[in-house]
């Protein structure tokens, strides 16, 4: 099942981001989800149209596939808690078990009950995470429970029945919009015009310094112990070696990349989006160390294999979205 869901994904990428005739003959249902999206969005709510004292940040993206969602929400989540304000999360929970009431997030819950994102959402930022496919029904629950100023909905750009006050999305400077055609036909979500309707728009290997945001190594943790080593003393210590980098990433090889321009010397072993690195997979690996990410790492359980060490990877937001935020939000009232 996973190779063959590596397979379809990489046909898709090649009729998305290339020149394939086979998005031509897609393009009669594209005009079908053109339709449907301007249908349902007709029907949303208008935008503010939030709950009195919370305001609603949807941090999602125009294209199918990953572009760094997650870890610019939680870099958002800590800027906003520095600045005093009380966050709460609502994510979908992609390939969870939670597929009918919303439900909070709690420290007994792995990967597999309610996601791999808004896990490691909860482990980082540490404040509530409702999960739950309506994402106005997650809104709710997050209110009812929890005394929150600023929710934060990891995707959910096309949730248009969540009301919002600001929008983010989050795109991959040098994907772009690929072959600029709504699905199937091509990757976007919805036409390319919507970019002029939202607040913000963020772009990962992007020079420009508005748009621009940056991933930064700071150390790597080793999985079985939690010794977290410094970057600079990592790249020391396996600068000789050959490593395997192993991830389950929607983009691989940014990952392979950040590692490589490092300098270190890897293997890579790219797998679906969202999958688990199973112990059989390791036992086929014969290099010493094994680098993979936080999103690897949070859906692993029971005996670790003690070559893992996770990559301690932090987002740089730009100056000029923080500004704005700074000047949209609310002054924080002390309770």
């Amino acid at each position: 099942m996973t190779a063959l869901r590596g397979a379809v994904e990489r046909g898709l990428n090649a009729i998305w981001y290339g020149n394939s005739v086979l998005s031509w003959c897609l393009l009669p249902l594209s005009l079908l989800v053109q339709f449907e999206v301007k249908r349902r969005r007709d029907k949303a709510p208008l935008k503010g149209a939030t709950p009195d004292g919370v305001t609603v940040i949807v941090i999602g993206g125009l294209t199918v596939g990953g572009t760094g969602k997650t870890p610019v929400l939680i870099a958002l989540g800590r800027w906003l808690q520095h600045c005093g304000y009380r966050v709460g999360v609502i994510s979908r929970g992609y390939r969870s078990h939670a597929l009918g009431e919303a439900r909070q997030v709690a420290p007994n819950d792995d990967a597999a009950s309610v996601g791999d994102e808004p896990l490691l959402i909860w482990r980082e930022l540490e404040v509530p995470v409702v999960v739950g496919r309506d994402r106005l029904q997650a809104l709710h629950a997050l209110m009812q429970h929890n005394a929150i100023d600023i929710v934060l909905s990891d995707d959910g750009l096309q949730h248009y029945q969540l009301p919002r006050d600001l929008e983010i999305v989050v795109l991959d400077g040098r994907r772009g919009l690929g072959n600029g055609r709504l699905l199937p036909a091509g990757p976007l979500r919805e036409p390319r015009e919507r970019l002029e309707e939202v607040d913000w728009v963020l772009e990962r290997n992007s020079d420009d310094p508005h748009r621009g945001f940056e991933y930064h190594i700071s150390g790597a943790r080793h999985l079985a112990s939690g010794r977290l080593v410094v970057w600079s003393d990592c790249l020391s210590q396996w600068g000789d070696q050959t490593l395997t980098a192993m991830t389950a990433l929607g983009q691989p090889e940014q990952f392979f990349q950040m590692l490589t321009t490092q300098g270190l010397r890897v293997e890579t072993v790219s797998l679906p989006d969202h999958d688990v690195i199973m112990p059989q997979q390791l036992r086929g690996i014969a290099a010493e160390t094994v680098l993979i990410t936080e999103k690897d790492a949070i859906k692993l359980s029971g005996s670790i294999d003690s070559r893992l060490w996770v990559v301690e990877i932090e987002v740089q937001l730009p100056a000029s979205l923080l500004t704005g935020l700074h000047d949209k939000l609310p002054t924080r009232v002390q309770t």
